[in-house]
């Protein structure tokens, strides 16, 4: 002890701290190059690592353990006791001996702000960053800068990386999110063995409810997959056995199956040279060239001779289709209008008709989505929705994924197994809260990809038109020479995808159909060029940097080659 200090005898001190005046210490640790600001408290049985700063008037209670490397701001408090009291049950002042110790971990690397409050039983992981003032009340995760009351996790950052290169880049990364939510993902599992509730319920109820505000549409009903979504869509919108249904053949086969699982017949029509989405020239030619009314006035395909009945628009690789004039021929030709959203989570569209923007899943009669891992909104699973205005098409929905029931044991019709497990809905909950920063994050990566590509001669960038907000769930080019480019990303260690090589109308499983190559050319067209870059929210500027200074390498090589 001196005039401007009190530190006890049992204080063990590592080699060169340094001490500011009016401190306070007490059976506690404190490691070599350490730095303790003034009016600062630390209890005994609390230990702090090496080469840690410590400002001034923070307060660290016993059962704290700061790893080495540590900053912590001015002001900054811990607790130890999850519910301190002053008295005993008996009116009496409590003692030591009346409360347990509850132990808090500040890892190595983090920085925690000034103001920053940590509750009890905490642990703030490696390199983390608290933003001053926030009151941390959860686990933070390694890498993450959390702020607020209660903090919550702003964005991950990415590690120090001291080698020259960033290594292999992956298409798809799904590891960083599902650890930045760790915590909370596997609080809903322990959720799942406590309460035994595994199919519907609370969980699978309160993602619908949740879902359905999401998309601003009325009701929301959770299925088992996206391919369930749609075709139970469809089914419950009154396509029957027999009737065709109009779709793009640039789309996963999920789109048609449905279609063939309802009963129907897929007919296609041909995509926007730009959007590659459906043409609205192509579905209008379809209707006035390729359809004819019969003497009751029904719709009927001149090519299958069956009643054309509705149009699966595809909001493809995270950018919704042209809806307005869409939907106005749709109303002309009494179809119905089946948004197959599953790409689409968030995706917005400005309807000149409306005079607003738009989201996917609100405007068709009803909507399918996908909760495959891959997708912007991913389940740790298969999981899928149809969103709907319609609360009686909800409703046959709802009988259709069980059994046709509409109570248990009273059958309307015969159904489906087309449930959500509730486990994956809880999943899904947790996540759906982040979707707007991941979505920001994906449309950033997009807009990083033009700019360091705008000068490309190799590749062709997607082109976002001004009525759309794509939410990029994949960034999808073109490429004269795809195969020679695919293979230069490869030797460079960079991932890409086909989305997809051959259209629907040309897969075997479709050759009953009777279409030729070369009845859908720019389909056709699109299917040799497209290219797939790696895509998601924790991309990084260096792995960006990397794609583009690689891609830009093949366009000079080929240049070269070429002679021009």
């Amino acid at each position: 002890m001196n005039s401007h200090n009190c530190i006890s005898s049992d204080v063990k001190m590592g080699e060169n701290v340094r001490l500011s005046n009016f401190i306070n210490l007490y059976g506690c640790e404190i490691g070599n190059n350490t730095k303790i600001g003034a009016f600062v408290e630390i209890q005994k049985n609390a230990r702090i690592g090496d080469s840690c700063k410590i400002s001034s008037h923070s307060f660290i209670c016993e059962g704290v353990v700061i790893e080495d490397g540590v900053f912590i701001g001015h002001g900054v408090m811990f607790i130890n006791d999850s519910y301190p009291r002053a008295t005993t049950l008996d009116g009496e002042l409590q003692t030591e001996s009346d409360w347990k110790v509850e132990r808090t971990v500040i890892k190595k690397g983090a920085s925690i702000g000034s103001g920053t409050t940590i509750l009890s039983n905490i642990t703030v992981g490696e390199n983390a960053m608290v933003g001053a003032g926030s009151v941390v009340t959860k686990d933070v995760p390694r890498n993450a800068i959390v702020a607020g009351n209660p903090a919550r996790v702003l964005r991950l950052i990415e590690p120090v990386d001291t080698k020259p290169d960033v290594g292999a880049i992956p298409f798809l990364d799904l590891v960083p999110p599902h650890l930045e939510l760790e915590s909370e993902l596997v609080q809903v599992f322990r959720s799942g063995l406590h309460t035994a509730g595994f199919v519907g319920g609370p969980m699978v109820e309160k993602f619908e409810n949740s879902f359905a505000m999401f998309c601003d549409v009325g009701h929301c009903v959770a299925v088992s997959s996206g391919t369930d979504a749609l075709r139970f869509a469809l089914m419950a919108s009154g396509v029957h056995s027999g009737d065709v249904v109009v779709t793009v053949p640039n789309t996963f086969i999920a789109t048609t199956e449905a279609i063939s699982q309802a009963g129907a017949i897929p007919e296609f029509v041909d995509i926007d040279e730009h959007t590659l989405n459906m043409s609205v020239e192509r579905l209008q030619l379809y209707l006035e060239r390729d359809c004819a009314r019969d003497s009751s006035g029904r719709l009927m395909s001149l090519r299958s001779g069956r009643q054309v009945a509705a149009v699966v628009t595809v909001h493809l690789y995270g950018q919704m289709a042209d809806m307005d004039p869409i939907l106005r021929l749709a109303s002309q030709y009494g179809l119905q209008v089946i948004e197959d959203a599953c790409q689409a989570h968030g995706a917005e569209y400005f309807s000149r008709d409306l005079n607003r923007w738009m989201k996917a899943g609100s405007m068709g009669r009803a909507a399918a989505f996908s909760f495959y891992p891959g997708k912007n909104l991913g389940a740790c699973g298969e999981g899928g929705a149809v969103t709907t205005n319609d609360a009686e098409l909800a409703g046959t929905i709802k009988m259709l994924r069980d059994h046709g029931q509409a109570k248990k044991y009273y059958h309307e019709m015969e159904g489906y197994n087309g449930r959500m497990d509730a486990i994956q809905a809880g999943l899904l909950q947790v996540k759906l809260p982040h979707l707007a920063r991941w979505t920001e994050q994906r449309r950033s990566r997009a807009v990083e990809y033009s700019r360091l590509l705008a000068a490309s001669e190799a590749i062709a960038l997607p082109y976002e038109p001004p009525w759309s907000r794509a939410v990029y769930h994949l960034y999808v080019t073109r490429s004269n020479d795809r195969e020679g480019l695919m293979s230069h990303l490869k030797h460079a260690g960079i991932d890409t995808g086909i989305h997809y090589p051959i259209p629907l109308h040309l897969q075997n499983a479709y050759a009953s159909l009777n279409y030729g190559r070369g009845a859908f050319p720019v389909a056709e067209r699109a299917a040799a060029e497209i290219i797939s870059l790696p895509m998601f929210p924790q991309l990084s500027a260096r792995q960006q940097n990397k794609v583009a200074v690689e891609v830009l390498a093949f366009a000079s090589k080929s240049l070269l080659g070429t002679g021009r």
